[in-house]
């Protein structure tokens, strides 16, 4: 279901900086110069991260991953969907407009047998 599709704005997804100071730095007490140091960047762009600024990047995936033994993935599935959240809010309004080229398939069409040969 699409944002146009419903008559609310869902609630915002957390964002990776909010995992990141939530769920890791204030539990464990670490400090964003001690990320930083561990992660071999500035303060500055944990900083950014946390504050929402800057997206985290597949670089910033690995490295946060490794210093916080979790996985790439989590970071760059928490980018993800605040990028999608974002996109879908701002193109909302111009969706309608859209020309649709390919029709939705019904579920029956999504199956295909596969012969043997």
């Amino acid at each position: 279901m699409t944002l146009q599709q419903t008559r609310f704005v869902p609630a915002p997804p957390v964002t990776p900086g909010e995992f990141l100071r939530d769920r890791i730095l204030v539990p464990l007490g670490i400090t964003q110069d001690q990320l930083a140091a561990a992660l071999q960047v500035s303060r500055f762009s944990v900083n950014q991260i946390v504050n929402g600024r800057r997206s985290v990047t597949a670089d910033m995936a690995l490295r946060l991953a490794k210093v916080t033994s979790t996985s790439s993935e989590l970071w760059l599935n928490l980018q993800r969907d605040l990028d999608l959240y974002e996109a879908q809010l701002e193109l909302a309004r111009k969706q309608p407009q859209l020309t649709v080229l390919r029709p939705p398939k019904e579920g029956s069409e999504l199956i295909v047998d596969v012969e043997d040969d």
